[in-house]
Order: structure tokens, then C-alpha cells, then sequence
């Protein structure tokens, strides 16, 4: 399995203070996502592997062409997956999609609603509660759908953990995440200290540390260009060139996992 980690639209209703994301509202249009798509889909069938297309953003479930984006992906026998914030995931759109979405990952950096006010991870200073994110997890799984729980440690959340969800929902996978803030965001980055006492509050968990996530993703942005870290490079777009230059563009060489 080989994941393409679709961040076709820059928009988003949190703010997260350590989100990497360009909030410039940059969104690919639906007849870019299908050219983008079709060379997906040719790249698997001429290769003979399988991929996995993962809608991300910003904030996927903003955009108008979510539906048909997952239908178009769909018809093409490329699996989904989608990341969210969950703020306007709803249990109709999960049933509705329970054939067509392999896994639903949600990120949730605290239970605490004063520490999500801090970190950004709010609307109109309204978050998730815990009692919610507990019900939508269940609505995921009892669908048949795989649930992800992504969890990105600041700063700001060091001191906390979200073992109570996690023994609530218990996801098929879970992602622990050391913010990889650069600049004037680099004060939400923890030390290697802080990072270690983290990683002894959870088990059976993926920790992806800043060396990892800086070569391991492969990132198609919001203006249909190929990457390998969360920084996103320009000129390597896939609506003008084939998956196989903009691969070699950056000397990724793709192996299934």
C-alpha cells in the first residue's frame, strides 16, 4: 500500500497554532482532483500495487466537492481515507460513505476544553467534546470503518495525554505526533526530554518524531504539487507532469507497506 496524502484545500474552521498548513484558502478544483486522480489510478493499475488516496487539508468536510471527490476516488478503485478535525463529521455522512472510506482519522491534541482554546483547536470558541468525539468514534467503528486517533504534542498539551479516549473508542490505529513548528512557531515545539516523558504515558501507540515526518509523507498540496515532508516544495505539480517525474523530482523512490 502506497499513501498519497491528498491536502487539496488550505481551509480550515480551527486555527492550531502549530498546524503547518498555509491558510491561504488555496482549494484544487474538482476537474484538477480528477486529472490528479486518473494518474493515481494509472500509476497503480501500470505498477500493480494498491493506493491509498488520504483526504486531508485544512479541513476536508469544508469543502462542497467532499462527496464527489470520495465518489470520483471511489470509481477509480483507489482506496480513501480522510483525516478530520471531526468538528462536522456527522454519523449520515459516515453511513453514507461506509463502502467507500477505509479509515477515518481524527486529531484530537487534548480532552480539556481551556487547552484547546490555547491551542486553536476550536470554532467560534467552540470545541469537541469529549463526550462527542467518544460517540462519532463509535458511529466510525460500528460502520465498519477503520478509526485512527492522531494526537500532535505541543507545548502547550505536553503535560497531558488522551488515554481516557483512547480506552472509550479503541481505534484500530493510533499516531502520536511531536510538533514540527518552524520560525515563529517553533516556541510550540518540545524537547527531546519532554518528547521522551511523553512517549512514557501511552502504549501500543506509533511515535513519529521530526526526523521521520520530514521524509516519510507523501503530500499532494492545494495547488497539485508532489512532496515528501510537510513544508511542501513548488514546481513538481502533478496536473503538468506524471506521477514518475515529480517522483523523481524528489528522489522518492516508492515502496507498499
Amino acid at each position: 500500500m502506497i499513501t498519497f496524502n491528498l491536502h487539496f484545500t488550505d481551509c480550515c474552521n480551527f486555527s492550531c497554532k502549530h498546524c503547518f498548513v498555509k491558510k491561504q484558502g488555496n482549494e484544487l478544483s474538482f476537474d484538477n482532483i480528477k486529472l490528479i486522480a486518473n494518474k493515481l489510478a494509472k500509476y497503480q493499475h501500470g505498477n500493480n500495487i494498491k493506493i491509498r488516496v488520504n483526504l486531508a487539508g485544512g479541513e476536508p468536510l469544508l469543502s462542497k466537492n467532499i462527496q464527489k471527490i470520495i465518489d470520483y476516488l471511489y470509481s477509480l478503485n483507489l482506496e480513501i481515507s480522510m483525516i478530520t478535525n471531526g468538528y462536522y463529521l456527522t454519523s449520515e455522512f459516515i453511513v453514507n460513505n461506509k463502502n467507500k472510506i477505509s479509515m477515518i482519522g481524527i486529531s484530537v491534541d487534548s480532552l480539556d476544553v481551556n487547552t484547546n482554546l490555547k491551542i486553536g483547536r476550536c470554532f467560534n470558541n467552540n470545541t469537541i467534546s469529549k463526550d462527542r468525539l467518544i460517540y462519532i468514534c463509535k458511529v466510525i467503528k460500528d460502520n465498519g470503518i477503520a478509526l485512527k486517533i492522531n494526537t500532535c504534542v505541543t507545548s502547550i498539551n505536553k503535560d497531558e495525554e488522551i488515554n481516557e479516549l483512547l480506552d472509550a473508542v479503541k481505534p484500530e490505529r493510533i499516531k502520536v505526533l511531536r510538533a514540527f513548528c518552524k520560525g515563529d512557531k517553533a516556541i510550540y515545539n518540545i524537547s527531546n526530554a519532554e518528547w521522551l516523558a511523553v512517549k512514557k504515558k501511552y502504549s501500543n501507540v506509533v511515535f513519529e518524531d521530526n526526523d521521520y515526518m520530514a521524509s516519510s509523507y507523501l503530500i499532494i498540496d492545494s495547488e497539485g504539487n508532489l512532496s515528501k515532508d510537510n513544508l511542501h516544495i513548488l514546481n513538481n505539480s502533478l496536473l503538468n507532469n506524471s506521477i514518475e517525474e515529480c517522483l523523481e523530482k524528489i528522489k522518492c523512490e516508492v515502496t507498499q507497506k
